[in-house]
């Protein structure tokens, strides 16, 4: 029966990280079905599904990681539904994992500028390092779609490149003249390269096209060496995102570099900028600027 799920969500062409996604959070709860003896979806209650997002609690797993394991298990019991093996999901019985309202500190300006000279430009890899730190930072892009860019992606002269981002949706990032510089210092260290060869590549022998999880190695060693920690690909996002409201750009253009549907995640971004309104409202307060004694 999940053999079939997952056929069905390549049919609506998920990608292979959708579907990594639950083959991991419904193939535990699957796990722990079988244990107790359950093997048909009839068997399914809402205390089975109540049990085991306790379960993932008492191991200490982080609120956004019980809230994936509970949205991938909602989503296939859905799909038992409309395939006529339930007639109801548990899951509409059981409330969501509650998530923590935090917000995850942007880098600072200092943060980037450590990270930037840790990077030694006069060797191939850390020129490629500097190009990837400028890139991240100036384009806003998933790490998923900046490894996936190739030579010829980017347009050297107007920074324009087209991306695929979720969903297999196309959208166009831009990235300036600094991340731009910084490349083209990338690929003069690195030699001749094709179109179609990937834009960042790794430095072991033989050279291949940087992964994702190379990617993240690579941020978390250049964090160390600068003592700017955590230094993660998405961190980089959510500074783009704050940078850009600070400088005045409107959400309409921030949803389409960033690659949203919606206006509803940009929500969270606009949170990062509380610091500024505290800041806007002490020299534009009303009270303490307008009213004489």
């Amino acid at each position: 029966m999940f053999d079939a799920f997952l056929l069905d969500r390549q049919a609506m062409r998920c990608s292979a990280k959708t579907i990594e996604h639950y083959t991991y959070t419904v193939g535990g709860f699957l796990s722990y079905l079988d244990a107790r003896g359950v093997t048909q979806p009839a068997g399914i209650t809402p205390l089975h599904v109540r049990g085991y997002l306790v379960g993932l609690q008492n191991r200490g797993l982080k609120d956004t990681t019980q809230h994936a394991h509970a949205r991938g298990i909602k989503v296939w019991l859905r799909w038992l539904v409309r395939e006529g093996d339930l007639q109801a999901s548990p899951m509409e019985r059981v409330a969501m994992p509650r998530m923590d309202l935090r917000i995850p500190a942007p880098f600072m300006p200092a943060d980037v500028r450590k990270l930037l000279d840790a990077c030694d430009r006069q060797t191939v890899r850390g020129a490629r390092d500097y190009a990837i730190v400028l890139a991240l930072l100036d384009t806003g892009l998933r790490a998923s779609e900046l490894v996936s860019l190739r030579v010829g992606d980017v347009d050297m002269r107007s920074g324009v490149a087209t991306v695929v981002g979720k969903g297999g949706k196309q959208r166009m990032v831009v990235a300036g003249a600094k991340a731009r510089g910084a490349i083209v210092r990338m690929m003069g260290l690195r030699g001749p390269a094709a179109a179609g060869d990937p834009l960042w590549m790794t430095t072991t022998e033989p050279a291949k096209g940087m992964s994702f999880h190379g990617l993240q190695t690579m941020l978390r060693r250049l964090g160390v060496l600068a003592g700017v920690e955590p230094c993660a690909p998405h961190r980089f996002r959510r500074t783009f995102a704050l940078w850009c409201l600070r400088d005045g750009m409107d959400l309409h253009s921030l949803r389409m570099l960033m690659g949203h549907s919606t206006l509803a995640v940009l929500q969270r971004y606009l949170a990062l900028a509380g610091e500024d309104l505290e800041r806007v409202h002490k020299q534009h307060s009303p009270a303490d600027r307008l009213l004489s004694e």
